[in-house]
């Protein structure tokens, strides 16, 4: 606060406190800025018969005091030393309401035109009960409960956090003035307002946004312009603009939706990936009957129900979401079905075989002739790897007995006569 203001306050808690503990019905005070001190003063109404000795005076006493001084004036009288000290003590809990009060009018009169903007605040504070304490200009405090928070989320002592401002209330006896949080879908409008120029001015519109902060999200949009794209906008030259939000978010997941006049498609668009078969709209019930693939089904519901929940909020209508039935066929069926298909892939081979030119028909016709001549030749070879064993067992006997023959001849020649 100006330190104008500060001294306007504490005259004023000065005068209150005096006028509760003296018998003085008018008092003012008034504080010398450059020394400090503190001047108290009370009047006296003149009067012919005095009743109040306090406040009223006679006019032969005034009379030594001010020969001026005539009925119904007033003389100015300095409040003693010893009188303020009986209202020292009571006065410091009346200063400090005021300015507890004046500090209160400040913050309504400064965030009251903010309301629904996004304000980026420093954490003081991580409170054992979970709440988080943050600091935003003229150092105006303000609490995160965990209500409020994303899921999952840390903060440490002086982070910047953008947080979105839902409420201001004047009222003494709440922790905190200003009702802020991370966890409103607006929250994530208006941070694609400040990442997305098409947005700011005006090209590009938000239809509406739905979360599960910290996890998913889907926000719909549309464009003004035909030659401007809304979900490219947004999601910028390498999806820049929405992984800065995403990084803001603490990791949470958005999906951009198309926003569309029929609700057919848009009710479509909100479910992709999924494929849709058919749907139903029930304007009166506010529902819709969506028919899928069973291989579409989980596709369509999400993990936990995540995919339908976040379409049905941005849409504004209930989503019934059903498989279509398929017969279950035995197993005569199955090998039918599938013989089928290995049929049809070979007539579509012969087809193409048939189709080929005259040229390539040759080829195929000189490599099929080299490849019987190759079996040819392979045939009139005169012996396999066994009977080539069998033969080189057989000359290695009969050479075994050759040189046995020929040592009995020998020996017979050595002996004597």
């Amino acid at each position: 606060m100006d330190h104008e203001v500060v001294i306007k306050l504490v005259e004023e808690s000065l005068i209150q406190a005096a006028q509760r503990k003296l018998p003085y019905r008018e008092i003012e005070g008034h504080i010398d800025e450059d020394t400090g001190k503190i001047n108290l003063f009370h009047f006296k109404e003149v009067v012919e018969l005095v009743e109040d000795p306090h406040n009223e005076i006679s006019v032969d006493e005034v009379f030594e005091i001010d020969p001026d001084a005539g009925l119904g004036d007033e003389v100015e009288y300095e409040i003693s030393d010893r009188e303020f000290q009986r209202i020292a003590h009571s006065t410091r809990p009346i200063i400090f309401g005021s300015l507890k009060e004046a500090e209160r009018q400040m913050v309504v009169s400064i965030f009251t035109d903010k309301v629904g903007e996004v304000l980026t605040g420093t954490v003081l504070r991580v409170e054992p009960n979970g709440r988080v304490a943050f600091s935003f200009q003229n150092n105006v405090e303000a609490y995160l409960f965990r209500r409020e928070q994303i899921y999952g989320e840390n903060f440490s002592f002086g982070d910047h956090v953008r947080v979105l401002l839902l409420d201001v209330n004047d009222n003494p006896h709440k922790d905190s003035q200003l009702t802020i949080s991370r966890t409103h879908p607006g929250l994530l409008i208006k941070l694609f307002e400040m990442e997305v120029p098409e947005i700011y001015d005006g090209i590009v519109k938000i239809v509406n946004a739905s979360r599960e902060p910290g996890r998913r999200a889907k926000i719909s949009v549309y464009s003004t312009d035909d030659d401007v794209d809304p979900v490219g906008s947004c999601v910028g030259m390498r999806g820049s603009r929405v992984q800065a939000i995403v990084n803001d978010l603490n990791g949470e997941k958005i999906d951009i939706v198309r926003w569309s006049e029929d609700i057919d498609q848009y009710t479509c668009n909100a479910l992709a990936p999924a494929e849709i078969d058919s749907l139903e709209i029930d304007e009166d019930a506010q529902q819709i009957d969506v028919v899928v693939a069973p291989s579409q089904l989980s596709l369509a519901i999400g993990h936990k129900g995540q995919n339908v929940r976040l379409a049905s909020k941005l849409i504004g209508y209930k989503i019934n979401i059903v498989a279509t039935e398929e017969d279950e066929l035995s197993i005569d069926e199955q090998l039918e079905k599938e013989f089928a298909k290995t049929k049809e892939n070979g007539l579509k081979s012969i087809d193409k075989s048939e189709d080929l030119p005259e040229s390539d028909t040759d080829e195929a016709k000189e490599t099929a002739t080299a490849l019987e001549n190759q079996d040819d030749n392979q045939d009139s070879s005169p012996l396999t790897a066994e009977e080539s064993e069998t033969t080189e067992d057989k000359d290695k006997v009969e050479a075994e007995e050759t040189d046995n023959t020929e040592d009995t001849k020998n020996n017979s020649k050595d002996a004597p006569a």
